[in-house]
């Protein structure tokens, strides 16, 4: 189980750092860029012992676009930063017991 820590809105650059692609069903396109779509940015904690954390992102509806994992808190907030030129100090906390329902786009 995984606990939401942070969230943040963003917007994906001119000309993005790093691009995102899914696999299509069409036989003339196989892959789709999905990187503009990315509107917000979930951290989560896997609560797993090891520290790591699971980085959401999420289109303006909501639904998961792509997740990566990161060995720790510091190494997200860093891989945001270099990405999407987000600070940290541009998130908000969640409180506890808050939760964002997140759907996965198939």
């Amino acid at each position: 189980m995984s606990k939401q820590v942070t969230w943040a809105s963003v917007r994906v650059p001119e000309i993005p750092r790093v691009r995102f692609f899914v696999r299509t069903a069409d036989p003339n396109v196989f892959f789709k860029d999905v990187t503009n779509k990315v509107a917000k940015l979930i951290i989560e904690d896997l609560e797993d012992d090891t520290g790591y954390c699971a980085l959401l992102r999420l289109d303006a509806e909501g639904k998961l676009v792509w997740r990566t994992k990161h060995p720790s808190l510091e190494e997200t907030m860093w891989h945001v930063e270099f990405e999407y030129g987000l600070p940290e100090e541009n998130w908000v906390t969640f409180a506890p017991n808050d939760a964002v329902d997140i759907e996965k786009d198939d």
